[in-house]
């Protein structure tokens, strides 16, 4: 299908593939059914539109999951506000894919959208803003490790999402800027190559992605995390052990591990319900834009997935950047959004 550019859009992403890697059989993480994201997917439409948005435009897979949350919509709202209502679906991808997720972000941008609502984990996410690095979105967590989103009712997801896509709360309000861990890798033959991670990004001792999933914390050898809160899972837990740095705070902060270690040891939850007990050689905080320098031989983990082969004579630069997405405060906008439907009290009075 063709997809006409519209503005004040909001853009849906589905990623089919979320919550389905190996740390769903290694651990106790709970699975996210195909009905739980058609429902969820869903209920973000209805917010969407009865927040205001006349455009809502969906990533397409080959599950089909936009088009059967869309089924018979129009009997969960109000009577008459579908026919104002252009619901569209981006070409479904031929085959399960990163980069699908990628090309749909670039895509939802290219077609106008004003705010996305994400669905997905720490990778999803990753993979919407490496095609739209300062897109404006609500992040809900339905992956496997959610440090980046968040557990959000998908109805008032959907409503915040419109109220910033149709300028009625302003995008400066509602909402405030990510970091972004920025790599650049160097190869020993003179070639560069550039990726990001949201919350963390770690070198392992194992040379291969495999799997991809990091779930055991033997061959980790640097974490570089840019999110490292206690009340976190994966990676990034371990940075939180080591010196916490909050989603809103500067900077980041770097780990060296030392898997001989006798003394320097620490405890945390690297996936759902499974721990891990690591030798520590050091760790500090960095500052923004600071560089961290690592060699191979080994694989670059982004946000808890291996992505990247270094040999031994590649190395990769790391910095910690504060110029990521637009993360959408939905409180704070459902806050603003829900005040303008009223004019002021004029019996209520003045707060000092």
């Amino acid at each position: 299908m063709s997809n006409p550019p519209c503005t004040s859009a909001v853009g849906i992403v589905i990623n089919p593939l979320a919550g389905t890697d190996i740390r769903r059989l290694v651990s106790s993480a709970s699975p996210t059914t195909e009905m739980a994201k058609i429902g969820a997917i869903r209920r973000a439409v209805i917010g969407a539109i009865s927040g205001g948005a006349r455009h809502v435009l969906l990533t397409g897979d080959r599950r089909s999951l936009a088009e059967r949350a869309l089924e018979r919509i129009e009997r969960d709202l109000q009577p008459g506000l579908i026919d104002e209502v252009d619901t569209s679906i981006v070409e479904a991808p031929p085959y399960d894919h990163r980069d699908n997720t990628v090309d749909a972000a670039r895509r939802l941008r290219e077609l106008g959208a004003g705010a996305l609502v994400v669905f997905g984990g720490d990778g999803t996410h990753r993979d919407v803003v490496s095609g739209w690095r300062e897109a404006p979105m609500v992040a809900v967590s339905t992956g496997t490790n959610n440090v980046f989103p968040r557990a959000i009712e998908t109805t008032l997801a959907g409503h915040a999402a419109a109220a910033v896509a149709t300028g009625r709360v302003p995008l400066p309000h509602a909402s405030w800027r990510a970091k972004v861990i920025d790599v650049e890798i160097q190869r020993a033959d003179g070639r560069t190559e550039s990726d990001l991670g949201l919350v963390d990004v770690a070198l392992v001792a194992s040379a291969f992605t495999g799997s991809r999933a990091v779930w055991h914390g033997d061959s980790l050898r640097h974490l570089i995390a840019a999110i490292a809160e206690p009340a976190s899972v994966g990676l990034s837990a371990i940075a939180a052990a080591a010196a916490p740095c909050g989603r809103r705070e500067p900077g980041g902060v770097h780990v060296e591990f030392d898997p001989n270690s006798p003394t320097t040891r620490l405890t945390a939850p690297i996936a759902p319900g499974r721990y891990a007990t690591l030798g520590v050689a050091s760790h500090r905080r960095i500052a923004p834009g600071e560089m961290v320098t690592v060699g191979g031989p080994g694989a670059l983990s982004f946000d808890g997935e291996r992505d990247a082969v270094i040999g031994p004579d590649d190395h990769a630069t790391l910095r910690v950047a504060d110029d990521g997405p637009h993360i959408i405060d939905v409180e704070v906008t459902m806050a603003a959004a829900l005040h303008s439907q009223l004019p002021d009290d004029p019996t209520t009075p003045e707060q000092n």
